[in-house]
């Protein structure tokens, strides 16, 4: 029944936020620049948008996939990296701090000259991703109660078989919870990758709509970036509770 009452929050929550929005566009509450639901909905499912649409999202989802698989390796691999060699914690979680710290907006120019307009987008992906996914394996690894340090001292076990066995299933909850949170920043970097000159996708979309003041497309954009998200987001929301019992949890 749970699962049902929470359905039915989140369908009233949002037909309310949409019926808001569609007589907000109606009346032109806020102007042109925010046209109702309807005329979005409508303007997307026209065959030659929808067409355009649909290929743009297939190139930021593309970006997007492999910046969240690029970044999530990342970021278990310096979480763990910290956890096999000790000396090498302290100046690697300063190095991804720095790194996070650096605005994407500002790195997307010095990527496009670096590594190329094609490899922008997922560049950007990975870097959002990574430090989402250090940040929740690390907080996973601290979280291991005493008494596991306890045994792994008392046993002699060597840091690779305490990983393995110990560590990565005290940590697995949290480093599911860092990449559902990372889907939402893989997407959001591959559109700010495309902002920058790539040859396609919704970030290109998005800047071209807003310098020709093509309002519908501009939306229809932004609300196919937003699906993505969230699709992303519930798959994982999915796996975690599938996954997570067979571990204990």
């Amino acid at each position: 029944m749970r699962p049902v009452a929470n359905s039915s929050k989140w369908i009233l929550g949002l037909g309310v936020l949409f019926l808001g929005w569609e007589i907000a566009g109606q009346q032109e509450w806020l102007g042109k620049g925010l046209p109702p639901i309807s005329a979005i909905v409508t303007y997307a499912l026209e065959p030659r948008s929808y067409e355009l649409l649909m290929r743009s999202a297939a190139v930021t989802a593309t970006n997007a996939i492999w910046g969240f698989i690029i970044g999530s390796m990342i970021g278990w691999s310096i979480a763990c990296s910290g956890q096999i060699w000790p000396a090498l914690k302290k100046g690697l979680d300063t190095l991804s701090t720095f790194v996070n710290a650096i605005p994407l907006i500002a790195l997307g120019p010095l990527l496009i000259v670096t590594v190329g307009e094609q490899l922008t987008p997922m560049t950007t992906a990975s870097l959002a991703v990574f430090f989402t996914v250090f940040v929740a394996v690390l907080g996973g690894f601290e979280r291991l109660p005493s008494v596991h340090h306890d045994v792994i001292h008392t046993y002699g076990v060597n840091r690779w078989r305490a990983l393995i066995l110990v560590l990565f299933p005290n940590a697995l909850p949290s480093f599911i919870d860092g990449l559902k949170l990372g889907t939402s920043a893989a997407v959001l970097g591959a559109i700010l990758g495309e902002w920058f000159g790539a040859p396609a996708g919704l970030g290109v979309l998005i800047v071209s709509s807003m310098q020709n003041f093509q309002i519908t497309l501009l939306w229809s954009a932004a609300f196919l970036g937003t699906a993505m998200s969230a699709a992303g987001f519930f798959i994982l929301v999915i796996v975690q509770q599938k996954l997570l019992p067979r571990f204990g949890w």
